[in-house]
């Protein structure tokens, strides 16, 4: 049996509901009024104390005040204060150095080392390059550079070897030493290199390692031909390794998780005051390969959020140890006087929703290298000698037998 509410009792219900939302909205917005008035309490108080020990420099101060080095102290102190690890104010010039600053690499397309006699030793040729196309190897010696010995006591060897790189369209005239012969002289003509980021290293067991060198706009499409071509070579799974990989590049990355996840949002961004929202989505396409990433604490930026989309993805394990813990975005922001500040505007997370800054990426197998930082270099990507590398190999092959048993047991049913 249903009852039935008076007019009345209706009315005066409504009237308390009213009352408790305007009591609420007033609670609220005194809450709010007083913040505000103490947060400007608080400033006038800052700005008054910086006026009286400003008036009390100049009555007092020795020395001569210098305007330009003051305001921009006083403006680098604050971003200090706010204590942002990643912010910076930039001055002026700063700032217009910082704007124009360009990262490609102009030059020959080679890597080279000092050779023991002085002279500069080719380590190597990049594929395609202005070095290749002249008949340069690995191994060469580059005894002269425009007729200037590169062992000359006149010079120094950063002097010859920055000597290669140089305006695009330039030439050089080259006189390479193979072996114990004297090559004749070969005019190279320097332009924009794409420096080899991912470098497909072995197939070994029928696992790819991908040596992941660094971040920039071409390494989704280094990336994407170097799977293509493990793939066309029969690989069962992929090893990518990001250690000692630093990088902001976001957008590449995500680039880089489009190639590999089906379709998903990939890295997601909230700032102090919001919610997080999708940054970044991968479309339908992906790769089927079981894979696993090798990172450690050297692994910083947006190379963390590669691991963590290839985690939470469901796409591969991680393998090392946990990563470094930069997961903010930074953003530049240009003053009226020409000045610019860096401050971190928000934190970026994963595919699963999880952020790492500061954390780091979680490591599913963590495993210890077992040598110093200064002998990391020679040991990376070596078989026999990285752990690491071997435990991601049979962290695949397991998950590659685990699906090729798989597919054969679904075959096979009635």
């Amino acid at each position: 049996m249903s009852k039935k509410i008076s007019l009345g009792a209706a009315i005066a219900y409504m009237a308390i509901v009213a009352a408790v939302v305007f009591v609420l909205t007033m609670l609220y917005s005194r809450m709010d009024f007083n913040q505000k008035i103490r947060n400007l309490s608080e400033r006038e108080t800052l700005y008054n104390s910086l006026s009286e020990l400003d008036q009390y420099a100049r009555e007092s101060y020795y020395g001569t005040i210098n305007e330009t080095l003051l305001d921009s102290s006083t403006m680098a102190g604050y971003v200090a204060g706010l204590g942002d690890p990643y912010a910076q104010f930039l001055t002026p010039k700063e700032y217009e150095a910082y704007s124009k600053a360009d990262t490609r690499y102009i030059g020959i397309g080679v890597t080279t080392e000092q050779d023991p006699d002085g002279y500069i030793r080719i380590v190597e040729v990049y594929p395609e390059s202005p070095a290749e196309n002249a008949g340069l190897r690995s191994g060469d010696l580059i005894i002269s550079i425009d007729g200037v010995a590169t062992n000359s006591a006149d010079t120094t060897y950063a002097e010859m070897q920055a000597s290669l790189r140089g305006e695009a369209g330039t030439k050089i005239t080259i006189v390479p030493r193979r072996g114990a012969d004297d090559l004749a002289a070969v005019e190279v003509t320097r332009r924009v290199i794409e420096v080899p980021t991912v470098r497909a290293a072995r197939l070994l067991d029928g696992v790819a390692y991908l040596r992941i060198a660094g971040i920039a706009s071409y390494t989704p499409s280094q990336l994407e031909r170097a799977i293509r071509q493990a793939a066309a070579d029969g690989a069962v799974g992929l090893i990518f390794d990001v250690r000692g990989v630093e990088s902001d590049n976001m957008k590449v990355v995500s680039e880089m998780l489009d190639i590999l996840l089906p379709k998903m949002t990939t890295v997601y961004s909230a700032t102090a005051t919001g919610t997080p929202v999708a940054l970044y989505e991968s479309d339908e396409s992906g790769v089927s390969l079981p894979m696993a990433v090798l990172m450690d604490k050297t692994t910083k930026g947006a190379p963390e959020m590669f691991a963590m989309g290839v985690r939470d993805g469901g796409k591969g394990r991680t393998v090392g140890e946990a990563t470094f813990g930069k997961g903010t975005l930074q953003e530049v922001r240009k003053l009226r006087d020409g000045s610019a500040v860096i401050l971190t505007t928000a934190v970026f997370s994963g595919p699963g929703g999880a952020a790492y800054d500061i954390t780091g990426v979680p490591v599913d197998y963590e495993v210890k290298l077992g040598v110093d930082d200064e002998g990391k270099a020679s040991v990376l990507g070596v078989f026999d000698l990285d752990a690491q590398y071997r435990k991601a190999q049979e962290v695949v092959l397991a998950a590659a037998r685990s699906a090729e048993a798989g597919a054969s047991n679904s075959s096979s049913a009635p």
